[in-house]
């Protein structure tokens, strides 16, 4: 009877926490590598979504998220965004910069802290829902949420090279320097999350901006998100 009645426990705490995570989000995330401009895809996305809701009379809007994680992360840490930035291209701190640090000012934050700050606000933004989530390693972070879209957004080297050069009007040379060392950073920083995880567990879909318009990577990123009543 005891087993029976464990058992009994155990699965009801199961299914109630399907239905919490089947009750989170709905959310987005986009991954991507440098010079595919990611902001831009989330930007026409959310436009879209909440031009498809405004015709149906939903007033709740979509938010796309990801220089504000780097305001509300030093807000709560208590640091200047110019202190932490850092982290979001996974720079980290040598020994003798973490003695400057923590001799130079009233309060030192480690680069452990300021990841666990920037988990807890993503993973937060996730939960509460309607949101679409450029980098900070989303598509990790968000993975719980039932009602998720993970994107990643890639392209040839060279191509994102040529992009980067004329955005930046630079030369090949400083846009390839720029591009491999963007493109480093951020691998670092999504390792941290990511831990031994392949693409093939992270992202539901891969798109290549090389190949693929911006307006059609927008359509099929909201055909998938319409087809897991995301929206």
């Amino acid at each position: 009877m005891e087993n029976l009645f464990l058992h009994y426990m155990h699965e009801k705490a199961r299914r109630e926490e399907e239905q919490i995570e089947h009750e989170l989000g709905p959310v987005i995330t986009i991954s991507r590598q440098y010079g595919c401009f990611g902001s831009e895809i989330a930007l026409k996305l959310a436009n879209k979504i909440n031009e498809k809701k405004n015709l149906k009379g939903e007033r709740e809007e979509w938010v796309f998220i990801s220089h504000q994680v780097l305001h509300d992360a030093s807000e709560t840490l208590e640091a200047k965004p110019d202190e932490i930035s850092h982290i979001f291209g996974a720079e980290q701190k040598s020994v003798f910069g973490d003695l400057v640090s923590l001799f130079s000012k009233d309060k030192y934050i480690s680069d452990i802290q300021i990841k666990r700050t920037i988990a807890q606000l993503v993973r937060s933004y996730s939960e509460q829902g309607n949101a679409i989530i450029v980098g900070r390693a989303g598509c990790v972070i968000a993975k719980h949420i039932k009602r998720s879209v993970h994107v990643k957004l890639m392209a040839p080297f060279c191509w994102r090279v040529n992009i980067i050069k004329n955005r930046f009007n630079i030369s090949s040379s400083e846009a390839m320097e720029k591009v491999k060392e963007t493109d480093k950073r951020r691998e670092t920083f999504m390792d941290f999350f990511r831990g031994n995880k392949p693409d093939s567990e992270l992202f539901d879909i891969i798109l290549n901006r090389s190949t693929i318009s911006t307006e059609d990577i927008v359509d099929h990123i909201y055909m998938i998100g319409q087809s897991r009543s995301l929206f």
